[in-house]
């Protein structure tokens, strides 16, 4: 649990189902495509591990039935999450350039700014124009008002840059 975070725990998520031809004609596969988004603290292989134990479970059932009864789990993308601690300067910088009353919190989302502070060793900050309520839905969309206040934000960092 992280207060943090807008969600404050490690989430997973069934985001496509594809199976079956037809109603009437029982499925040999069913895939569920699923995502689980972890706290920076939680470790994603132990999340896995305890899913391969309850598939492995459930197959064993299974196969009481049929011995083709199979459930197989692969990883096609990985990414740690990002957890740039407040006192960080590239936090404090950023938060001297944002507009006053901006809202500050670590978001439940995947970037790959996780990526970038693991494998490059260096503190990353993730701002920008937009709100998750908008994003990776149909007709997503940026306010003009989110992009002029980023626009605002480049030019005043451009200032303190020199």
């Amino acid at each position: 649990h992280d207060a943090a975070y807008d969600i404050p725990y490690t989430t997973l998520h069934v985001g496509r189902i594809d199976g079956g031809k037809a109603l009437n004609i029982v499925p040999n596969l069913c895939t569920l495509d699923f995502e689980i988004r972890h706290l920076p603290a939680d470790d994603p292989a132990i999340l896995v591990a305890a899913l391969q134990e309850t598939a492995d479970s459930l197959v064993r059932e299974a196969r009481q039935t049929s011995a083709k009864a199979a459930i197989e789990i692969e990883t096609v993308n990985a990414y740690p999450g990002l957890d740039t601690h407040p006192s960080v300067e590239a936090v404090r910088f950023l938060q001297t350039l944002v507009e006053p009353g901006t809202t500050q919190l670590k978001v439940a989302f995947g970037t790959e700014g996780g990526l970038f502070a693991s494998r490059l060793d260096t503190p990353v900050v993730v701002c920008g124009p937009g709100s998750i309520e908008q994003a990776h839905k149909p007709d997503e969309y940026v306010e003009l008002s989110q992009l002029a206040a980023c626009d605002a934000l480049l030019g005043r960092l451009r200032v303190a840059l020199g």
